[in-house]
């Protein structure tokens, strides 16, 4: 297959002739970068079932591996080795589909090395660029997008946004945007915790301590199975319909944190045993550890899916109560969650103690009229 924008020529006149039915991709030169994590994975698998000849860009970190197989193959190194990028470059691709892209230099390099090679660019962004709060819910594509540069994450994928919609203009290539919401598989927490990405929590549910759950639960949030997210996703790979435009991708079950957290312990068969705490306090304390729970977990996380039903036929395929079984199963099967009792974990209990003594005296010195307050 021709490599760069030879491709998109080809592909018109194929379509015309009726030698290309809707959504084939066979032949079709793809570079993947970050093709093994959570949503990588999966759109790695979709490309290469639509025939695909895929070349993964990956440091090697992750557990998934596609071994040996036929029109799939790997470079190990990191995308920020600016060198290696454009070796990989001479190959000919005819979309770059960008899943490991943090920093706006990271950005300003692949549109150095891709302009004039490539036929699209997908970038892979996320649902944290928009400004939160947000002032109107569910938050569309056209939303302002703000973040906090304190949430470093969120500030830099919307300059990296801001780098390739700037490339677009310029006809460097066309690009197409994706902001997922949180995503999860087997091997990666359903259940996000106020103290970040490990799974103790999920632990500490199974035995049944007591966990913390932010504000009093009631904010917003969804989380999409990742498979869901790569149909639609490899359907935007050289369709014209989505040249310059964003999507977002977020589960349309929307659901507050209290009910998240009731199907994990539901599908696990114990009770739950929340202990709310305000996410300020929580930041307070643990400015690094409670940094996504201060910055975006609090508040409300809606986001309209219109636009890549319209135009992706994008759905929500898997329930968050089929989801969750097929993670905890597969934790049961891989070493289980991280252990609760770990003394890396000391510090959540000696925290609730702190905590739940203190609620304790306030209770007292209120009820005693000993507050000092006139």
């Amino acid at each position: 297959m021709c490599g760069g924008y030879g491709w998109g020529n080809l592909r018109r006149f194929l379509q015309e002739a009726g030698g290309l039915c809707p959504g084939g991709l066979e032949g079709v030169r793809v570079l993947v970068i970050g093709g093994t994590g959570t949503i990588g994975s999966f759109v790695t698998r979709e490309l290469w079932k639509r025939g695909c000849e895929i070349t993964l860009l990956v440091r090697g970190l992750s557990r998934q591996v596609f071994p040996n197989e036929p029109g799939i193959s790997a470079v190990h190194g990191d995308r920020k080795d600016v060198s290696l990028l454009q070796a990989v470059a001479k190959r000919h691709f005819d979309v770059v589909v960008d899943l490991a892209c943090y920093e706006p230099q990271d950005a300003e390099a692949a549109v150095q090395t891709f302009a004039g090679r490539i036929e699209q660019y997908l970038f892979v962004s996320t649902v944290d660029v928009y400004t939160k709060p947000a002032s109107v819910y569910p938050v569309t594509e056209d939303a302002e997008r703000n973040p906090r540069k304190s949430f470093a994450y969120a500030w830099g994928k919307a300059q990296c946004e801001e780098v390739f919609f700037k490339a677009h203009r310029e006809k460097r290539f066309e690009v197409t945007i994706i902001r997922p919401a949180h995503t999860y598989c087997e091997g990666v927490t359903p259940l996000l915790q106020v103290f970040g990405w490990t799974t103790d929590h999920l632990d500490r549910i199974r035995e049944r301590k007591p966990v913390i759950i932010h504000g009093d639960g009631t904010s917003l949030w969804s989380s999409l199975y990742a498979e869901d997210l790569a149909i639609p996703l490899a359907r935007a790979l050289l369709n014209p319909v989505v040249y310059g435009k964003a999507y977002n991708m977020a589960s349309e079950e929307v659901m507050c944190w209290n009910c998240l957290y009731e199907i994990v312990a539901d599908v696990m068969g114990v009770p739950l045993r929340p202990v709310y705490i305000p996410a300020r306090v929580l930041g307070q304390v643990f400015p690094e550890k409670a940094l996504w729970c201060v910055e975006n977990f609090q508040y409300s996380n809606v986001f309209s899916v219109e636009l890549a039903k319209k135009d992706l036929g994008f759905a929500t395929r898997t329930s968050y109560r089929d989801g969750v079984p097929r993670c905890l199963r597969w934790f049961a099967e891989n070493g289980g969650f991280d252990n609760s009792n770990s003394p890396r974990f000391d510090f959540y209990e000696r925290f609730l103690k702190v905590w739940e003594a203190s609620m304790r005296n306030l209770t007292e010195a209120l009820a005693r009229g000993t507050d000092g307050v006139a």
